[in-house]
This record gives C-alpha cells, sequence and structure tokens, in this order.
C-alpha cells in the first residue's frame, strides 16, 4: 500500500504551523520591518496586523477546501479539485522548485548567522552558506530516517522558541527603563518620516509570515485531518497574531527604534543581554538557534513530501519518486530530489548577496510575494463555493476570503514598490517555472 500511516495529531498540527512561521522571520525581519516604517512603532504594529489578518484570514478562507479535501499534496490538491489541474501542476512546480527551496535556503543561512554570533565567529558569506548547507542536510537526513522524531523536535522546538519571545513580551509590557547606548563603532540610524514606503515593510513581513499553510502538506498523515485541519488553521495563527503584535513592542520598548534600526539582525541578542546579562543572553541566543532551526526542520518536513505528492498525482513524471518507502514511510528519492534544489538555491542566495544584487532582501522575499497571486485565485473560489452551496459558513466562505484578498493585493503592492525592476525580474522567473509546468501537464493530457 502507497500511503503513509496515521502519526500525527491536533498538537504536531498547531506546531507545525507555529514552528515554521515563529521563529526565524521575527528574529531577522523585525528590524527591516521598523526600518521601512522609519522607526515608527505605531506603523509596525499596524504591518504586523496587516501580516497577521493575511493568515487569520486565509487560515479561515483555506479550512472551506480542507473539509471538502484531504489528500496530499495540500494547496496544490485544492487547484487541481477546484480550479485546474493544468494550474495546479504549475503551482506545485513553482512550490518545490521555487518557493519553498529557496525559503529554506534563506533559514539555514538565517540559522547560520545567529550561530556565528553566539560562537562570537566572524563567519563570512561563504562560511554562513556552508553552515546552513550542514544544518539543510542534517534535518533532512532526521527526517528521512525518523520522521517521528522529525515531528517530535518540531513539537519540542515550538515551546522552546516561544520562551525569548516570551522573555521580551513580558519585559515590553513593563520596562521603564531608558534605551541602551548604541555599541561602539555602530552608527546612529534616527527614525524618519518614510510617507508611503512604509507599505514596503509587507515585503520583509511576508516572509516573517510565510508557512502557515504548509501543514496541509500532511493531511493524509493526521489521525483526524477533517477536524484537526480547520482546529490548527483557527488556533495556530491567533497564537502567532498576539506573539507578534507584543514581541515588536517589547523590542522597541526595550531598545529603543534607534537602536533596533542601528544594530539590525542583533537587536534580538541586545535585547536578551540587556534583560539576562552578557551568559545568560549567550544561552537564550541558544534558543533563539534552536527555534529557527525548528522553522528550518517544519520547512523540511513539508517540503521533501512534495515531490512524492506531485509524482503520485501524474504532475511529476511517475517511478521511484512516488514510492514510500516501508521503513522509513516517506519517499526517499523525493526528499533528495527536495534537498537538491534546496542546495541550487542557497547558490543562488549566496550569489545575489554577494553582488548585492537584491539589497536588503534576500531571494526567498519576491518569491513569497509572487505567491500571494494564488491565495487570491484561491479566494476568489471559496467565495464561489459559497454561491455554488459546497460553503455555508459566511465568516469562512465570505468575510475571511474577502479580507484575504485585500491583505494579499497590499503585499503585492508593497513589493512593487520596494523594487519594482527586481520584483519583475523574479516574477518573471517564477511565472517560467509555472508555465514549464503547465506545458508538462498539458502534454501528459494529449499522451
Amino acid at each position: 500500500m502507497n500511503q503513509p500511516k496515521k502519526a500525527y495529531g491536533l498538537l504536531t498540527a498547531v506546531a507545525m504551523i507555529i514552528g515554521i512561521v515563529v521563529g526565524s522571520g521575527i528574529y531577522f525581519k523585525a528590524d527591516d520591518i521598523l526600518t521601512y516604517t522609519g522607526g515608527s512603532l505605531a506603523l509596525g504594529l499596524l504591518v504586523l496586523s496587516i501580516g497577521a489578518s493575511n493568515i487569520v484570514f486565509g487560515s479561515l478562507s483555506l479550512s472551506e477546501f480542507a473539509k471538502l479535501e484531504t489528500s496530499s499534496g495540500g494547496v496544490v490538491a485544492y487547484l487541481d479539485r477546484f480550479i485546474s489541474s493544468r494550474l495546479a501542476t504549475g503551482y506545485g512546480w513553482f512550490l518545490a522548485f521555487v518557493m519553498i527551496p529557496s525559503v529554506v535556503a534563506v533559514v539555514s543561512w538565517a540559522s547560520a548567522i545567529y550561530t556565528g554570533l553566539l560562537f562570537n565567529l566572524d563567519l563570512n558569506l561563504g562560511q554562513q552558506v556552508l553552515l546552513g548547507l550542514a544544518y539543510t542536510l542534517f534535518f533532512m537526513a532526521l527526517n528521512v530516517l525518523s520522521r517521528v522524531l522529525g515531528g517530535y523536535f518540531q513539537t519540542l522546538t515550538m515551546f522552546i522558541k516561544m520562551v525569548p519571545l516570551a522573555l521580551i513580551v513580558f519585559a515590553g509590557l513593563f520596562w521603564s527603563a531608558p534605551a541602551p547606548n548604541l555599541p561602539a563603532g555602530v552608527s546612529a540610524i534616527e527614525p524618519s518620516n518614510v510617507g508611503l514606503g512604509w507599505l514596503s515593510a509587507l515585503v520583509p513581513l511576508a516572509f516573517t509570515y510565510e508557512g502557515w499553510n504548509y501543514v496541509v502538506t500532511i493531511a493524509p498523515e493526521l489521525k483526524h485531518p477533517k477536524r484537526d485541519l480547520i482546529r490548527a488553521f483557527i488556533i495556530g495563527p491567533l497564537i502567532i497574531l498576539l506573539t507578534y503584535l507584543l514581541f515588536f513592542y517589547g523590542m522597541v520598548r526595550i531598545l529603543g527604534a534607534t537602536f533596533v534600526l542601528s544594530t539590525g539582525d542583533q537587536a534580538i541578542t541586545y535585547a536578551l543581554t540587556s534583560l539576562l546579562g552578557e551568559r545568560a543572553g549567550n544561552l537564550i541566543l541558544v534558543v533563539v538557534i534552536i527555534s529557527m532551526l525548528g522553522v528550518l526542520n517544519g520547512l523540511l518536513l513539508a517540503g521533501m513530501r512534495l515531490p512524492q505528492a506531485y509524482a503520485e498525482k501524474g504532475m511529476l513524471p511517475k517511478g521511484r519518486l512516488e514510492e514510500i518507502h516501508p521503513k522509513y514511510q516517506v519517499s526517499v528519492p523525493s526528499a533528495i530530489l527536495f534537498t537538491a534544489i534546496t542546495l541550487v538555491w542557497l547558490l543562488i542566495h549566496y550569489l545575489t548577496q554577494k553582488f548585492g544584487i537584491m539589497g536588503k532582501g534576500d531571494v526567498s522575499e519576491i518569491t513569497i510575494v509572487f505567491n500571494y497571486i494564488f491565495y487570491i485565485i484561491l479566494y476568489l473560489r471559496v467565495i464561489k463555493l459559497n454561491r455554488e452551496g459546497l460553503a455555508s459558513n459566511r465568516l469562512t466562505s465570505l468575510f475571511a476570503p474577502v479580507m484575504g484578498i485585500i491583505g494579499a493585493a497590499l503585499v503585492i503592492g508593497g513589493s512593487l514598490i520596494s523594487s519594482l525592476q527586481t520584483t519583475l525580474v523574479f516574477s518573471l522567473l517564477c511565472a517560467l517555472v509555472i508555465l514549464t509546468g503547465w506545458l508538462y501537464s498539458k502534454r501528459q493530457m494529449q499522451n
């Protein structure tokens, strides 16, 4: 039988949503969000709220699909059943070959950066990428050799990663001390008026919230998929919303806008050191790294299953790719293929960072923004489900998708404002991959 056994429950589903979304992005994108908002705490909170509304309303909208379709493939399965099999194939290729591997590449690189900070290592870009590569290979092997252990690690890191966030959240609520002095050698960057430029903050924000829908990839392995998916789609995003708002507020309260703007990605380290001292701050930095590795593990947990699911549906060539290993309960060729593609994106990320092609951004941001086009398509289909009588809940099939469309449009507009030329070039790359998948699907139908 070519079906994986039921192994996961509601806790793992919620842990997967929180574990993928919370961790890397909020740590090394918080300063980017504050930069684009000119150091304004109020605008930063507004941007975070817009992002949170995207996943809250997006989750509620997709829950309508989850009630009707629980096969492997996640969002691709929704596109295949409810919209177009050709479009589903193109989107599947985009996810497996572009978006998720690019996000894995950036998260592994970010994990390497914070590992260097922990051990006071002045890692150059090449060394950071190599360490990120090692992290990727390790967690791929972990999830292949023991998918249950990978699931346990995902649940464990969900709780661990909340420790530094909780410290900053609670300290920020009651913080009254003045902002610390800038470290020696760090130039001060003062808050400024950015006008409508704050909309550009929606680009790094998209990365911060990315991954909320990946839990649908393990739907066939959930013990109660219809019940637990819907619950996870509600519980997970609400926890993320509250956590992000309070964390961002706490960071700015403890350090001050100028300090965060000036120190960039290292702001979280300074905040924890201010709260706990040098030694304890380093201990919490270990927790930060573990939480980021939890994101990496969750992305690999989802991504390595995609080629297998697509091959099973005929969206990729059939053969060994679709076979579930009787011992490991995953497709080993699928995991290897996804990992190889990720390593290619690590190389692309290295080149774009080395030559400053992406400016302050990275390769994953535009692929994530491009993905919002498909969210809009799905939300429109949910509304149509309501009109067809297949979805009766007005909150999840009318109000939520309308709000999701508005939020997605804002993210796309923010990317165009931030970097029109780069966005268009990378969007063209995304479109070419989707077109290739579309043509493959068309050829398969003709044969």
